[in-house]
């Protein structure tokens, strides 16, 4: 395959990861989401949690899914069931359905979707060119992000007065079904895609008992707590500092792809050059400071323009920092054979907030209303002084464990 093809595939696998923004639709258009379907922030914070209640587990035991069975046919199977998830959202009118939806995102995406999607990415780069294509398909995420979102944002009106914002729901699934039908008939799967390796209980075992998997664990819940919780900035600009609905949703949207797009890149540059601890350390001590400052900034319009530049800083130096989630496990030299299980694991630990956060900040926005903003500051700033007590420990174990021989990478 040539080099045009292979970063087509790429493009075209990306594409499937649209699949994440049907579930997280609520993220970007959070008030119109509530409008549409009449639901309380606790509600729709209930409809987060039931989806990770099957995405959280997916993280762990996908990979060997994606080991067992076609790749490509597992990212074509995930795109046409997400879609048939999505059919479901538009056509329910309980809130019921509404759960046994979001149950099915997270089977139909997180556990079918993402280690095939990313073993298929794999197998299209060279021996040592992984770095460009896994390059190519974060870049191509970000763009193709943007250019969605922004675009459903500049025709939101027209699309909610003619559809309602079912209509964006079905947009969604329109473009997973052709692009589900295009992976079918114009990629290639991977040849000879047997098991690589038994799964091996012992390895579970020395994955849970390195010390390295769990502070790496902790490190990505409280970046994630942060990374997720963002989503009530776009209410806190609307209902706190009186913002427009579209300012809102475009700094949303801001958030998940154009700043990731921009800063990430830089934020990679930072780390290798200040390494895992160092870096978080620097970056969580700038958010608090950031976050301390919202706290107490008085709740009132006259102090939008300042809150907005400070969400603005936050995000940027959010986005900067999001490199060091998964750099610990390499850079520790965590034993080669143990590696993929600690990932799984750590995935598995961090992603799990979405267990219960929404449904927390969702609830304390309707008990105390703009005053549950305030809750929500503590809770971040609470989530990177974890970052902060795990990044010191994973900077005393490498300190300590420098130089030692761990299994070669074969």
């Amino acid at each position: 395959m040539n080099k045009r093809k292979k970063y087509l595939t790429v493009f075209l696998i990306t594409m499937s990861a649209l699949c994440y923004n049907l579930p997280y639709l609520s993220s970007s258009f959070y008030t119109q989401f509530l409008e549409a379907f009449q639901l309380s922030n606790t509600q729709a914070g209930l409809l987060l949690s039931m989806f990770s209640l099957t995405a959280t587990p997916g993280y762990l035991f996908g990979g060997l899914l994606a080991d067992k069975f076609s790749p490509k046919k597992l990212v074509v199977l995930s795109g046409l069931l997400t879609s048939v998830c999505g059919c479901g959202l538009i056509f329910t009118n309980s809130f019921t359905g509404m759960l046994l939806c979001y149950l099915g995102f997270g089977l139909t995406t997180t556990f079918i979707h993402w280690s095939a999607a990313m073993k298929l990415i794999r197998a299209q780069a060279d021996a040592d060119g992984e770095g460009k294509i896994f390059g190519f398909f974060e870049l191509s995420y970000a763009i193709l992000g943007a250019v969605t979102s922004y675009g459903l944002l500049a025709f939101m009106g027209k699309i909610v007065e003619t559809t309602g914002f079912k209509g964006i729901v079905g947009i969604y699934v329109l473009i997973l079904v052709i692009v589900s039908l295009l992976i079918l008939f114009l990629t290639k799967d991977i040849q000879g895609n047997a098991p690589t390796a038994e799964f091996n209980l012992k390895m579970v075992k020395k994955a849970l008992l390195h010390p390295v998997t769990w502070l790496n664990g902790f490190i990505v819940m409280g970046m994630f707590v942060i990374v997720t919780g963002l989503t009530y900035f776009n209410p806190y600009l609307i209902a706190v500092f009186g913002f427009s609905a579209a300012i809102g949703n475009g700094f949303a949207i801001f958030h998940r792809t154009l700043a990731r797009m921009f800063f990430s890149p830089l934020g990679g540059y930072a780390l290798d050059r200040l390494k895992t601890p160092k870096f978080l350390l620097l970056t969580s001590t700038g958010m608090i400071v950031l976050l301390a400052a919202l706290l107490f900034l008085p709740q009132n319009r006259s102090m939008g323009t300042i809150a907005f530049l400070l969400m603005l800083l936050l995000v940027v130096l959010l986005s900067a920092a999001r490199p060091g989630m998964y750099t610990p496990i390499p850079e520790a030299k965590i034993p080669y054979e143990i590696t993929g299980t600690a990932m799984g694991i750590t995935s598995a630990i961090g992603y799990s907030t979405d267990l219960w956060l929404y449904t927390v900040c969702g609830r304390w926005i309707d008990l105390y209303g703009n005053a549950g903003y305030k809750n929500i500051l503590l809770l971040f700033i609470g989530a990177l002084i974890v970052v902060i007590v795990n990044a010191y420990l994973l900077d005393r174990y490498e300190k300590k464990h420098t130089g030692e021989v761990t299994h070669e990478t074969a």
